[in-house]
């Protein structure tokens, strides 16, 4: 999927910020160390001569309000009581799912249509815990090419990466075949007003917001209001399953410090956001602000819980997947989902 933000372009990435920070090289897949607690290293109260055990958590690129929860519960000590030692890294792009299936890293930012891939190379990843309840992704388009609906941009040009996931997800509510315009764009609204491509498969909580933030009029198709398979889970935290397998109550305590993160962020936008810019001064800060007050909004269900993942529609798209035999073999139910470890 398409996401482009000041400058450079990514695929699958949320939402990043700004220019980019020092980033591992795209051969490489060794974690760069960008965020670590930097507060004295202390036990939990009661287990003061307990050492901190170390976590690593692997982005999946530059950080940004997908990411707002994990910079919450490093800053006000979440982590910290839970007993960890907490290091976020930066992947190079598309690495954590390497990352966390060669446990080099202890939970990795991800996305459900990028696991298709994963699981059907057998990698030994499962989603964890969902970052945001809905998926927001969808089809931005200038307001003035006229579309009032998703078929309307039938025979448009369509700017892709040319997975086949995301392709065949805009065939289906677009209609085949697909005008493709292969290549990357560093910003979509600015690539669209230069007439590089007609349509864009983006996220509304960046792209369709920093079109709003220029003032450009845009019309924005969500996937899951033209076909609720693709309300798929986007982003998610994945972890390696031979690892939950062996100590379960590790990753039960990493995601009640992380729970506590993304329900103060949902509580708190605006001092989350700053919290955010701290850990990344490199960030537009409009942009953030605006980013996070949408995405505040998206991180409880309607219970006021966090990370929550309904297996019915986890499947359902998975179920898409394989009726398209976008797969080698078809997906099982359930595959790469574990709903045990949350508080």
């Amino acid at each position: 999927m398409h996401l482009t933000f000041n400058g450079v372009a990514f695929k699958h990435l949320g939402l990043a910020m700004g220019f980019c920070v020092v980033l591992v090289g795209c051969g490489d897949n060794k974690p760069a160390q960008t965020q670590t607690d930097t507060k004295t290293q202390t036990a939990p109260t009661g287990e003061k001569n307990k050492p901190l055990e170390e976590l690593i958590i692997a982005l999946d690129w530059v950080p940004n309000t997908n990411h707002t929860g994990l910079y919450v519960a490093l800053e006000n000590g979440y982590f910290k009581n839970q007993g960890f030692d907490v290091k976020i890294v930066q992947p190079s792009e598309d690495s954590a799912s390497t990352l966390v299936a060669n446990n080099r890293a202890d939970l990795g930012v991800y996305f459900q249509p990028n696991m298709v891939k994963r699981l059907n190379k057998g990698e030994p990843i499962v989603a964890v815990a969902t970052i945001v309840q809905h998926n927001n992704a969808g089809l931005l388009s200038l307001k003035s090419l006229g579309a009032s609906t998703p078929k309307d941009l039938h025979g448009k040009r369509y700017s892709t990466w040319e997975d086949p996931v995301d392709d065949a997800t805009v065939a289906e509510i677009v209609g085949e075949p697909l005008h493709k315009i292969p290549g990357e764009s560093t910003d979509a609204t600015t690539a669209l007003k230069m007439n590089q491509f007609d349509y864009i498969l983006a996220y509304y909580s960046w792209d369709g917001i920093h079109a709003g933030l220029k003032g450009e009029p845009t019309n924005f198709f969500y996937l899951k209001d033209h076909n609720p398979d693709f309300d798929y889970y986007s982003p998610v935290l994945i972890a390696n399953t031979g690892k939950v397998g062996e100590n379960p109550e590790r990753y039960k305590k990493a995601l009640t410090a992380i729970k506590e993160g993304y329900t103060y962020s949902a509580q708190n936008p605006a001092q989350s956001a700053e919290i955010l810019i701290k850990h990344a001064p490199e960030t537009n800060k409009e942009l953030a602000m605006a980013s996070q007050e949408f995405m505040s909004k998206q991180y409880l269900d309607d219970k006021g819980d966090w990370g929550k993942i309904d297996p019915v529609r986890w499947d359902k798209f998975f179920e898409w997947v394989n009726a398209k035999q976008l797969t080698d073999k078809p997906i099982e139910k359930g595959a790469g989902l574990n709903t045990t470890l949350l508080p």
